[in-house]
């Protein structure tokens, strides 16, 4: 029988047996690196404050819902149609505030103008695919109406409290 007098450095085996950890150590590292890279947007850090930032919200739906506000938003092309169903007392512009679900950075907001008695037409910066929560409101934030819009899509969607 022949005996191997190679030392255990030269061998094939204990190499394989050390890169196994090895590279996982690195693959570790790396996840490690593009976490710090790509933190979460839906993270919140003060839950109470939060909360009662939501309560002061719901206050604003209620608002319009006091007010009977009854509006409809159609989005067609890089235009934002907002139809009120009667005229209320409401100013020369209403505020739209575009909120992606899950990319902040895909976030905005603008300013619709009135345009006759029961429409305020904004442009859009973008032209928004896919799934959008839109918060509709007077320019002093007194009221806010709001819809999920799934996008594109041809027909008017009801804003509600």
């Amino acid at each position: 029988m022949q005996q191997d007098t190679k030392p255990w450095y030269k061998q094939l085996w204990p190499w394989i047996l050390i890169a196994i950890p090895v590279a996982t150590a690195l693959k570790a590292v790396h996840t490690v690196i593009i976490m710090q890279q790509h933190t979460p947007d839906l993270v919140v850090d003060d839950y109470y404050k939060e909360g009662r930032a939501i309560n002061m919200q719901l206050a604003k739906y209620r608002e319009a819902a006091l007010r009977n506000l009854d509006a409809r938003i159609l989005i067609a092309g890089d235009s934002a149609i907002v139809r009120f169903a009667e005229n209320t007392v409401l100013d020369g512009a209403i505020h739209l505030d575009f909120y992606h679900p899950t990319l902040a950075e895909r976030d905005f907001a603008l300013d619709a103008e009135r345009s006759g008695e029961l429409l305020y037409v904004a442009k859009l910066p973008v032209t928004p695919t896919g799934k959008w929560q839109l918060v509709v409101s007077d320019a002093s934030r007194d009221w806010k109406l709001r819809a999920t819009l799934e996008l594109p899509i041809e027909t008017e969607i009801k804003l509600g409290y």
